[in-house]
């Protein structure tokens, strides 16, 4: 682990999309927040996230990129975040620039999206401050700024049908992976190869195989780490009714030998 001039992650959410279960800790939706040579770069968007980042320290005006895996809504509440950014330049005056990072079907469809909240403004971007949309496909890269670059690859999410993406980002010589919602595939090992920190999903309890929907359990995971020789795998996305200690076991019992953790919302990691 080196310093915070490379790539520290904030995790803010590293529940599933109901959250939290009844007698488990409360984990919130998905949402991370890394601080990297270039910036401050939010990957996954779910509801409470604007509330979530102030709770952390982190003004929204201070957000310049922020990356969707898939439109899911426990993975996506865009409408919300762009409209508290706009009341933030409102009222407050904070009105930095934003990219949006997001599948390319989805930023296709966004128009739809916005329409549907904010039928006033027919389907337009926001005006309050700027705003771009990249739509991303497999393999396309984007530069972040401080020679920090985020790239994009295709999952299996949603059977197949859902334009889901794992992203690499790239700084100061490290990578940290984010798999998103995926099942075991190509895609995700791509993205978590030689990764110094591999954020990936376990929504699948431990001897479940929901590898056709798109999902993985933690072994799953493991297999995934292994094969990309990632230096530490963090485990997110779970439901909590398994214990953490035999996530770990099973994430182990793939052979990986890396470092294994579940994460748990506050933490912070630097790689």
């Amino acid at each position: 682990m080196t310093t915070r001039a490379n790539l520290r992650l904030h995790a803010l959410g590293t529940g599933t999309c109901l959250a939290s279960v009844a007698a488990r800790p409360s984990r919130e939706h998905p949402l991370f927040l890394v601080e990297h040579a270039g910036g401050k770069l939010v990957l996954d968007c779910s509801e409470g996230a604007a509330r979530r980042l102030a709770r952390a320290g982190f003004e929204l005006a201070s957000v310049e990129h922020v990356a969707v895996s898939h439109p899911h809504a426990d993975h996506a509440a865009l409408p919300q975040l762009l409209q508290a950014k706009s009341c933030d330049a409102l009222l407050r005056g904070l009105s930095g620039p934003l990219s949006l990072y997001l599948p390319r079907a989805s930023a296709e469809s966004l128009e739809h999206l916005l329409r549907w909240h904010q039928p006033e403004d027919d389907g337009a971007l926001p005006r309050r401050y700027p705003l771009s949309v990249h739509g991303l496909h497999d393999g396309d890269r984007r530069d972040l700024g401080g020679g920090a670059t985020l790239e994009a690859r295709r999952v299996h999410h949603g059977h197949g049908c859902n334009p889901a993406l794992a992203y690499r980002l790239t700084s100061g010589g490290r990578v940290l992976a984010y798999s998103g919602d995926t099942g075991p595939c190509e895609g995700v090992v791509e993205a978590a190869r030689r990764a110094d920190l591999f954020v990936c999903e376990a929504s699948s309890r431990i001897g479940e195989d929901m590898s056709d929907y798109g999902h993985l359990s933690p072994r799953q995971a493991g297999e995934i780490a292994r094969e990309a020789g990632a230096a530490a795998l963090l485990l997110t996305h779970y439901s909590g009714l398994d214990p953490v200690a035999a996530m770990l076991e099973d994430a182990r019992a793939s052979g990986y030998a890396g470092h294994v953790v579940a994460l748990t919302d506050g933490q912070i990691v630097d790689a």
